[in-house]
């Protein structure tokens, strides 16, 4: 019966209209979402349509993987909000390369859980999910680029913000964790170049609280994208692990950029395979294949 496709108007500057979706993808149904998107993928569930496209950013697309999750029903990622680190991921980096997808192939993928909620890239807990609280909040106001950089002076500016947490029964003073869907490059938050979504594996690393200028060092990487090669970085790859922020029952952790509280402790596996993704054709492709 075709695919849907699902717009999110408040993904970002750059969205695609639905209007110029329905040319780009004349054979499948097209459906703007003001409310709940949710609704609207478990209704394409039922009807049984060929596959769920989303146009929007790493957050939206987080929502609709989750329940797609396990199922049949590929994910076609549209890049059209301000983040699309997933789409770009899986080879489709433009609205050219997802209407090649739409007659392409499916790939499995992992995906991300954390006490039953999936992501796709990425979740961290300490500073940065504040960060992404204080900017949202900001936003209401300022333009986006100000208001991260407004959320992240603030988060320079307050003291305390240290916490200790045992991953796997080590304990550390940590400023931050981070848990990567897949491995990354080196550093502490390479989005642009993870180097696998199907090799079982969680890329953990801890921002370590305990060496000089530790928080300064990590908040203007974090503003400027990268963190050098340092000591205040310790990694581990895993399929899992367990991460128990002592003192806390209540934790927020930040999922794709969106920010979540959950209950302490944090069970991080990954999910090997649990997700169809429709990509580009390969060279020499003449109709869609499974791997």
């Amino acid at each position: 019966m075709g695919g849907i496709i699902l717009v999110n108007p408040a993904a970002g500057p750059d969205d695609l209209s639905a209007d110029e979706l329905r040319k780009r993808f004349p054979d499948h149904e097209v459906v703007e979402c003001d409310g709940d998107i949710t609704e609207k993928v478990t209704d394409a569930l039922k009807r049984g349509v060929d596959f769920v496209a989303v146009a929007g950013g790493d957050g939206t697309i987080r929502s609709v993987a989750e329940q797609l999750s396990g199922t049949d029903v590929p994910l076609l990622p549209i890049p059209a909000g301000t983040r699309n680190h997933f789409a770009k991921d899986v080879g489709v980096a433009d609205i050219d390369d997802a209407v090649a997808a739409a007659s392409g192939r499916r790939v499995r993928v992992d995906v991300g859980d954390v006490n039953g909620h999936r992501f796709v890239n990425n979740s961290s807990i300490g500073v940065y999910p504040r960060i992404v609280i204080r900017r949202e909040a900001h936003e209401r106001h300022l333009p986006k680029g100000v208001a991260n950089v407004v959320a992240v002076w603030e988060q320079v500016r307050r003291r305390g913000q240290r916490f200790d947490v045992d991953v796997d029964n080590r304990r550390h003073t940590a400023w931050m964790v981070f848990v990567g869907n897949g491995k990354y490059g080196d550093g502490l938050i390479d989005l642009a170049d993870r180097e696998s979504l199907d090799g079982n594996c969680l890329d953990v690393r801890i921002a370590l609280a305990d060496k000089p200028m530790a928080r300064v060092r990590l908040l203007f990487a974090l503003l400027f994208g990268r963190l050098s090669r340092s000591q205040l970085l310790e990694r581990m790859t895993t399929a899992a692990v367990d991460i128990d922020l002592e003192g806390r029952t209540i934790v927020e952790v930040a999922l794709d950029g969106e920010v979540e509280r959950l209950e302490s402790p944090l069970r991080y596996r990954s999910l090997e395979g649990e997700l169809w993704v429709l990509v580009p054709p390969s060279d020499g492709d003449t109709n869609t294949a499974d791997r």
